[in-house]
């Protein structure tokens, strides 16, 4: 039996905690100044606790390393792909998918707590197809504009994590986002500096040739967190944005009409053979030329999903994102 297979054996408990969003409406004011403290135990390895954001209840899976003797812990928020979060999409049993579970295993080996969301199952959806691909349904599971509240409140959560010592289990500066898939697309909208939005920009979508606006159930971002996250690790994902940062980044326009910044540094994992490596290829350049602090890798003979393949590559990948999160997070040997 694997380590996290034990330790899930051992402790798997099911604490209800709910934040409840300042803001009334679709953007407004940042919503985790009143996140109350969470209390655990010190022997505490796995615990799923839920949190209400909006109208919706969203599962966190955390979870702890153990043997590590650190006072306190770096962290990493994990954003899951189109298939979503749970083994066999069963999220009553607790069980994470296989990718999730050896990500966990990845975090224990280093000494970091994970904080893996489900941004599905809270919203009645199973697997990011069928009319969840279609606008505006999808709206409701938006890459852009839904899931970056559900990796901002996870941030929170992580900040707020207390031992029943009183000290705080997560130090607030060493939080790292990793995405996959549609969840690298919804790591770099949370990383969106909103900052920089221009003043008079219109948050809009388009979808097979039909536009979308406010009206239809676009919605602005989030203001960026005070103290946000440390950087992000994107696997994968598509940079296009259906129009909401502007022109896509390899339209000939994309320099000057692309208002896509993120606010903290970036590794893109990027497949040779992906079905989405043009569009963030594009995107890794148009930040560059802005001079942002991205860093990418380009894995040869692979294509979308590839984390999970168990190849060469596959391992390679993982530790070019374990090196960068230690980085980002200070973890010394």
């Amino acid at each position: 039996m694997s380590k996290s297979s034990i330790k899930l054996n051992l402790l798997l408990a099911a604490l209800s905690v709910c934040f409840i969003s300042c803001s009334e409406d679709n953007g407004g004011s940042t919503p985790f100044a009143d996140a109350p403290e969470i209390i655990m135990a010190q022997s505490t390895l796995d615990t799923i606790i839920h949190v209400q954001i909006l109208q919706d209840k969203i599962p966190i899976y955390l979870s702890i390393p153990e043997g590590c003797g650190n006072e306190n812990y770096p962290a990493v928020v994990v954003m899951h792909g189109s298939g979503g979060m749970w083994s066999n999409d069963d999220p009553s049993t607790g069980k994470m998918s296989s990718q999730n579970r050896d990500w966990r295993e990845i975090f224990d080996n280093n000494c970091i707590v994970g904080a893996f969301v489900d941004s599905y199952s809270g919203r009645n959806v199973k697997e990011r197809s069928g009319k969840w691909t279609d606008a505006p349904d999808n709206f409701r599971i938006s890459s852009q504009f839904v899931r970056p509240r559900d990796a901002n409140m996870a941030l929170e959560v992580l900040k707020n994590l207390k031992l029943d010592n009183g000290k705080p289990l997560v130090r607030p500066n060493d939080i790292a986002l990793l995405g996959f898939s549609d969840g690298a697309s919804a790591l770099a909208a949370t990383l969106y500096d909103t900052d920089s939005t221009p003043a008079d920009w219109e948050w809009t979508q388009s979808f097979d040739g039909n536009n979308y606006d406010a009206s239809s159930g676009v919605q602005p971002p989030q203001p960026k967190p005070e103290n946000g996250f440390a950087g992000g690790v994107f696997y994968y994902g598509g940079s296009s944005g259906y129009g909401y940062w502007g022109p896509g980044p390899c339209n000939e326009n994309a320099f000057v009409n692309n208002i896509y910044r993120p606010y903290a540094p970036i590794l893109y994992q990027i497949p040779s053979k992906g079905y989405l490596t043009e569009n963030t290829l594009c995107m890794v350049d148009l930040l560059e030329e802005k001079g942002v602090p991205v860093k990418h890798h380009i894995y040869e003979g692979v294509g979308h999903g590839f984390d999970t393949e168990g190849k060469d590559q596959s391992e390679m990948a993982r530790k070019n994102a374990i090196n960068w999160l230690k980085t980002l997070l200070h973890i010394t040997e």
